[in-house]
């Protein structure tokens, strides 16, 4: 059997996905603070648009070149479509083609500036105590270098001689190096620059007033069997009393483990809730917080020199291209407003008792759920529920926060695994309230959760305590 080339026609069904779908899909995750930037990168860009409210300067340059027909500073940038006169007598271009929220105000970008503020980060406050105690370039060149190295939980992870390896500096020697780390360490906050949390205790109890060799001596000698919690064992090889040693570890737990906890409020991420949900009179009302969002619409002007028959035919192609453009985002922006709108009044029926009574009350709940209740693909609201927040009477909320996987119950019904990882964190900040001062194994809040009806197995308890940072009873401290 021979081979031949033949030319065969088919046809096909397929998505595609175009540009201006690809960026409304876009708008449809991206956080209210991003959607700003994109909004003012638009007004940048794009001279078809202008902020409500604004007189348009119709003297610019740019127009000017436009309505005269000079097409020398026109933009490089080829027309997706010919420019069609019947174009105009469409309801493309109305007074609706315009975004804003409820109010309009030059004020509302203040809101932003009131959440964020300048944090000193841990580098810098050890930057300036270098600055106070050291007398050369070279020392404070050396004392840079290390302080570089440092984490954001304050810990000195890399060895000395490594730093000095790679970052040396001229006639000084590893010596020199290690000289200034051990002045690094005296620095505050107390126990920074330590290698490990031991080194670091060591450094923040030699560093008080009050000393406790007994606590000293655990940290140094004892550390392993320290995190066991073998308190009589300690006792018998230091020689004393095992309540002399419980006192120690009381003292040793009121230590910081992580010594530059206090500098990582500049990672936080300052929320500023996409939706505020008010309880008034026992009903709930939904307002989507909009208010500072740059308020947009199509410029009147620009619209006006299509209808100009001065105006040549590559120019209003341009104008066309640009007002296709405008119209796409002030839609998308529209439909990214009432998508939040509707998908978060389904939230709010499915958890109706968690906004009535707190995080206790909360349901089991998935996005497919969500999705056939206000018939939407399930990948919508993914997208629409990313980076959102909604401020209720409980706190601030991710809207994915919503949604959990559930457990069963005893009598039959469903628990939401998120209720239960805060049964299991109430657990353990309860241990140190109890008279028997008894520290819970995940073995005995599993007999605690099925008491109160919830079928959990061990492994899973474990899975949820470690997802919430929490160390296992052999580590954690008591009295």
């Amino acid at each position: 059997m021979g081979l031949s080339v033949k030319l065969q026609i088919a046809q096909k069904q397929k998505l595609v996905v175009t540009q201006t779908l690809r960026e409304a899909i876009e708008l449809l995750q991206i956080s209210s603070l991003e959607l700003v930037d994109r909004i003012e990168q638009e007004l940048q860009e794009n001279p078809v648009l202008e902020l409500a409210g604004e007189e348009p300067e119709i003297e610019d340059q740019a127009a000017s070149n436009l309505e005269s027909n000079d097409e020398a500073e026109l933009p490089d940038l080829e027309a997706k479509t010919d420019f069609d006169e019947d174009f105009l007598n469409t309801e493309d271009f109305n007074e609706s083609d315009t975004f804003t929220g409820k109010v309009s105000s030059d004020d509302k970008q203040k809101f932003i500036e009131g959440v964020l503020q300048q944090v000193q980060t841990i580098h810098e406050y050890l930057i300036n105590q270098l600055h106070l105690t050291t007398y050369n370039n070279e020392d404070f060149q050396i004392g840079e270098i290390i302080i570089s190295y440092i984490n954001q939980d304050g810990y000195l992870k890399d060895d000395i001689k490594t730093i000095y390896e790679n970052n040396k500096v001229e006639n000084r020697s590893n010596e020199d190096f290690i000289h200034i780390h051990e002045l690094i360490k005296s620095f505050d906050p107390p126990g920074v620059a330590a290698k490990d949390l031991q080194e670091s205790l060591l450094i923040q109890i030699r560093s008080r007033d009050i000393k406790d060799k007994i606590a000293e001596n655990i940290i140094e000698n004892y550390f392993d069997l320290l995190e066991k919690r073998k308190f009589k064992m300690i006792a018998s090889k230091i020689g004393v009393a095992e309540q002399r040693v419980r006192a120690a570890v009381k003292n040793i737990s009121t230590l910081e483990p992580k010594p530059g906890r206090q500098f990582s409020q500049l990672e936080i991420n300052y929320v500023i809730p996409d939706i505020i949900l008010k309880n008034i009179d026992g009903e709930f009302v939904i307002i989507i917080n909009d208010d500072w969002i740059p308020n947009i619409r199509i410029s009147k002007y620009y619209k006006s020199l299509l209808k100009k028959k001065s105006v040549s035919k590559k120019v209003k192609n341009y104008i066309s291209d640009k007002f296709t453009s405008a119209q796409w985002l002030i839609r998308s922006i529209s439909q990214r407003r009432s998508t939040l709108h509707l998908v978060m009044e389904a939230i709010l029926e499915e958890q109706m008792d968690f906004f009535k009574h707190g995080p206790g009350y909360l349901k089991p709940l998935t996005l497919k759920d969500i999705a056939e209740r206000i018939d939407m693909h399930e990948s919508t609201v993914s997208r629409i529920t990313s980076k959102k927040y909604v401020q209720a009477d409980w706190g601030i909320f991710n809207l994915k926060y919503f949604f959990s996987s559930s457990i069963k119950k005893s009598d039959g019904s469903s628990e939401s695994s998120r209720s239960v990882k805060d049964f299991i964190k109430k657990i353990i900040e309860d241990e140190g309230m109890k008279d028997n001062k008894k520290v819970y194994s995940d073995q005995d809040i599993v007999g605690i959760l099925n008491n109160k009806g919830i079928k959990i197995a061990r492994r899973t308890v474990a899975k949820y305590r470690k997802m919430l940072k929490i160390l296992p009873s052999s580590r954690r401290f008591s009295d």
